[in-house]
């Protein structure tokens, strides 16, 4: 009798467990699905607005001061150039867009710290 009334307990705590769960889970997904619409608009809007800032940047260094750049910071902007060209982009590029915007700001930002504040690499838990 006593096994029964556990295993009893059991299967309504994982009733009630699962049901809490699914409207979590169903939370989580409208999260996700709200957030996707959101990088679409911002990659978007970035997009639209990226060949403007590649041009000022490429016309403020000058080819000699681009070739002293990493590779990694050029094939991002040469990248990012080829998807700006666009007027419609999939999911995956908008999203690889912004990757590449990622990567982009992180090289710049690791080789500005290594030129000018090298101490302060040994306090930031990122790797660069």
């Amino acid at each position: 009798m006593k096994r029964i009334l556990l295993v009893l307990a059991l299967v309504m705590v994982l009733c009630f467990g699962c049901a809490g769960m699914r409207g979590d889970i169903v939370k989580i997904v409208d999260e996700d699905a709200t957030n996707a619409a959101i990088s679409r608009e911002v990659a978007k809007k970035l997009l639209s607005s990226w060949l403007i800032n590649s041009g000022f940047v490429r016309g403020s260094l000058g080819p000699g001061r681009m070739a002293e750049l990493p590779k990694g910071v050029v094939d991002s902007m040469d990248e990012l150039d080829k998807l700006a060209k666009k007027t419609t982009w999939t999911d995956s590029e908008l999203g690889y867009s912004l990757g590449l915007r990622v990567r982009l700001l992180s090289e710049i930002v690791a080789q500005a710290l290594k030129l000018y504040a090298p101490e302060v690499l040994k306090y930031l838990p990122m790797v660069f």
